[in-house]
């Protein structure tokens, strides 16, 4: 079998360099909590060169946030913890700096933009880290604007954060890291919260950046695809932390396929078809893939059945607008849909678009500037707080906004108690949520001590108490490796066909490809388009002017299409 490696530089670092020394060199590193448990991070040793693109892959809960925070030493500086072994940067150990002094040479963009947030607007949130490095006015001025230029933000430098979408967020902790000018760039799923457009022209931008300035990346994703043919070099960590597999992108993935996928790790599509399609080729890049594949016949291997919605309409909107102040322009204007029992319903859009205020407002959590939301025959407004929680679910795009509790235990147990749930059914259907959500060995842990995948996993677990008739669910599968993801579409998918109503946000269009039987646009502020994904699909413009991006399938379908119609192949089946 060969290798396609299109678009990357000519020479590789993919291994050390005897005469070159790392810039960044890990020695039989572990860290834990308490020496009581199980190390989070466990044996690890690897190292990061000069100018070089790593992937950090592993499943929910593997300890990869982790690392990111000990190979700047937030952790164990900032926490109760233990260490052994090393972590050298440029040949120094990392416990030789002095505070701060590391932090500007190693950038971490957190998984959680908002935890690096600390100031009202972009513009003092930038200026703060600048200020605090005693930078001149005038040379703080040029560097604000460099970075806003550089992450696409120019226009948001007087706007206040808590206004903008999670995208937004996302490229604004971005610029704020990028200000002092790294040598080493972590990206903790840096995309995780663009639309499909922007996560392609943000991994486009890290890749300029990174030839501009010199710097060495580090990126820890589950979602591969888009990275896969900027990645020089694969490291993955199993669920015990250990270190498993180490190489080069098509060494690692087609050789040892089976492993990553025992692991629970999400497998970049393009080698995921080309070996279940049994191509010889070992392609990288969706082009390389229509190439080798059969032209004509594309056909889904797996997509979900999906029950069609009820007749009975359960919640609908007439003419719903919202603005956060009078005299700003409307975030929504105008919206009008029906939902229907047991429909499975996406809600789609460019960041900024309104999905998650569209969201909230359908839970009752915001009210309309102007017409009307009903909900089961009476008005939104009009149902008790209390009541309303029962028949309406809703699990927020950040997580941590709905914990309010110390324990996973009494995270999950909370709304039971307020449903006047017995103590031994309430100890059932939490140890059955713990086990479904791999959570039983968090039972006492804080939710905020969780990683980002396992806080998910308890967002949705919490919600699942009852059987409500509407649940809403912004961005579902964030944070989540290939196992949980499908065990969390499956239960979602259970609750559809039982006549539970299902609205997602979501920025990922091969979810809505296999799961959804409508899909909404919103392109602003305002729906562009109500239907079947499919009909969608057919819609070239509109899916480029709101910023989104066709599935998988429909991708190579277009490139097969414009290659030789004589070419002979394996036929593609998705």
């Amino acid at each position: 079998m060969h290798s396609e490696r299109s678009g990357r530089r000519s020479v590789k670092k993919n291994q050390r360099n005897d005469d070159t020394r790392p810039l960044v060199d890990v020695s039989s590193f572990s860290f834990g909590f308490d020496k009581k448990e199980a190390p989070v991070l466990n044996e690890l040793s690897f190292s990061i060169s000069e100018e070089e693109t790593v992937m950090l892959m592993g499943p929910s809960g593997s300890g990869k946030s982790t690392l990111a925070l000990c190979l700047n030493r937030l952790y164990p500086a900032a926490v109760e913890g233990w260490t052994e072994g090393s972590i050298l940067f440029k040949g120094t150990d990392i416990s030789s700096f002095h505070d701060g002094e590391l932090n500007q040479q190693i950038g971490v963009v957190f998984q959680d933009p908002e935890s690096q947030f600390c100031m009202i607007t972009v513009e003092n949130e930038l200026a703060f880290t600048l200020e605090n490095l005693k930078v001149q006015r005038e040379e703080m001025d040029r560097r604000i604007g460099e970075v806003l230029e550089a992450t696409g933000m120019t226009k948001y430098r007087e706007r206040n954060i808590h206004e903008l979408s999670g995208g937004e967020k996302q490229k604004i902790a971005l610029a704020s890291v990028l200000l002092l000018n790294p040598q080493l760039l972590i990206l903790d799923e840096p995309t995780a919260n663009l639309d499909p457009a922007s996560r392609k022209s943000f991994i486009t931008m890290i890749a300029r950046l990174k030839q501009e300035w010199g710097m060495s990346v580090l990126v820890i994703e589950h979602q591969l695809d888009d990275w896969i043919e900027l990645t020089d070099r694969v490291l993955a960590v199993n669920r015990e932390g250990r270190l498993f597999l180490e190489g080069a992108p098509e060494q690692v993935f087609y050789s040892r396929y089976n492993d990553l996928k025992q692991e629970g790790i999400h497998l970049p599509r393009v080698v995921r078809t080309a070996i279940e399609k049994g191509i010889e080729a070992c392609p990288l890049s969706e082009e390389a893939l229509a190439a080798a594949a059969g032209p004509d016949e594309i056909t889904y291997l797996d997509r979900s059945p999906v029950v069609p919605g009820r007749t009975k309409q359960v919640l609908t909107f007439d003419r719903v607008s919202f603005s956060r102040k009078r005299k700003q322009q409307p975030v929504l204007s105008e919206v009008s849909l029906e939902l229907k029992q047991g429909e499975f319903l996406a809600i789609v859009g460019e960041n900024g678009a309104g999905k998650s205020t569209l969201l909230q407002l359908m839970a009752g959590l915001l009210k309309p500037s102007a017409g009307k939301g009903i909900f089961l025959d009476r008005p939104l407004e009009k149902w008790d707080e209390r009541e309303l929680r029962r028949q309406l679910g809703f699990v927020f795009q950040n997580p941590e906004h709905q914990f309010i509790t110390d324990t996973v235990y009494d995270e999950l147990t909370f709304g039971m108690k307020l449903n006047g749930a017995g103590e031994k059914m309430m100890k059932f259907r939490v140890a059955e949520l713990m086990d479904k959500f791999h959570l039983t060995h968090k039972r006492l842990s804080n939710p905020f001590s969780l990683s980002g995948g396992q806080k998910r996993r308890l967002s949705v677990a919490a919600m699942l108490d009852d059987t409500p008739s509407v649940l809403l669910f912004d961005e579902p599968t964030f944070g989540q490796d290939a196992k949980t993801t499908d065990e969390l579409m499956a239960m979602i998918s259970g609750l559809q066909q039982s006549g539970t109503a299902i609205v997602f946000v979501t920025h990922d269009m091969d979810l809505v490809d296999r799961y959804c039987e409508r899909v909404c646009v919103l392109n602003e502020g305002t729906i562009a388009f109500s239907g079947p994904p499919e009909e969608l699909w057919q819609k070239p413009e509109l899916i480029e002017k709101a910023r989104l991006r066709m599935p998988f399938h429909s991708r190579l379908q277009k490139l097969r299409s414009r290659g030789s119609k004589e070419e002979t192949g394996h036929a593609l089946v998705y």
